[in-house]
């Protein structure tokens, strides 16, 4: 009796040095991510259910601080403006899981909101890498290089939005703010490279192209009426039919 006594003691005994042993390893794994999430930001215009969001995703992703749980966190401080906070949880996330795309592209999106070019370019690349098929990252990177004036570099982009707009079924193509495909954006900025960068017969043909296809397509009008005022001439026939 004494006998199985000591042995139940030594199996109880050795599954709990199990348990605390596998506890420290997950606390050891865990801490480089747990340690570096961003508190939230002390703040009285925040709603109760806002606070109270925040709270229950901050516990989340300490309790287990999976990519997802990271980035819902930082979803979540992002909605309520805490910038810092947010772009803090987009890059763990991203760190956590290096071949998801998400978070960068969310990232991105974040630094544009925030004005910080470098970091929108870097993040937008980052997604480009894993995914060359998000369309509107495509879209992003291209009015980046353009608000930095770097032509050859944003005409690239939108060149390449085209082409994977053209490429895509009609039904399935991706949209921006409304009903005309992401492909007619990236086409009137291309235009309006073509017309900063002095190639009005270029830009004249691209605008020319959206109105066939896109007939109340209005920043294409109001550029060509640009381009014939810079010349001096009066609208061509073909290209206002």
């Amino acid at each position: 009796m004494a006998s199985k006594r000591k042995l139940r003691f030594i199996v109880l005994g050795g599954v709990f040095a199990l348990m605390v042993l596998s506890f420290g390893l997950y606390i050891l794994v865990t801490h480089p991510y747990t340690s570096k999430i961003p508190d939230p930001q002390e703040s009285q215009t925040l709603s109760a259910a806002v606070r109270e969001q925040i709270a229950e995703a901050w516990a989340k992703a300490h309790r287990f601080p999976s990519a997802e749980n990271l980035g819902r966190l930082g979803m979540v401080y992002h909605s309520s403006a805490q910038y810092e906070q947010a772009a803090g949880c987009y890059q763990l996330a991203a760190r956590k899981a290096p071949s998801e795309w998400i978070w960068n592209y969310y990232l991105g999106f974040l630094h544009m909101e925030m004005g910080d070019s470098e970091e929108v370019i870097v993040n937008f690349k980052s997604v480009l890498e894993r995914n060359p098929e998000v369309h509107h990252a495509w879209y992003y990177l291209g009015e980046e290089y353009r608000n930095l004036r770097r032509n050859e570099l944003a005409e690239n982009s939108f060149m390449k939005l085209v082409s994977l707009q053209t490429l895509s079924n009609a039904g399935k193509q991706s949209s921006r703010y409304d009903y005309f495909p992401l492909g007619t954006y990236a086409m009137y900025q291309l235009a309006r490279l073509y017309f900063d960068t002095d190639r009005m017969d270029l830009a004249e043909r691209t605008l020319d192209e959206i109105i066939r296809n896109h007939r109340s397509f209005g920043p294409a009008y109001r550029l060509l009426s640009n381009i014939y005022s810079v010349r001096g001439t009066c609208p061509r026939a073909g290209g206002m039919e």
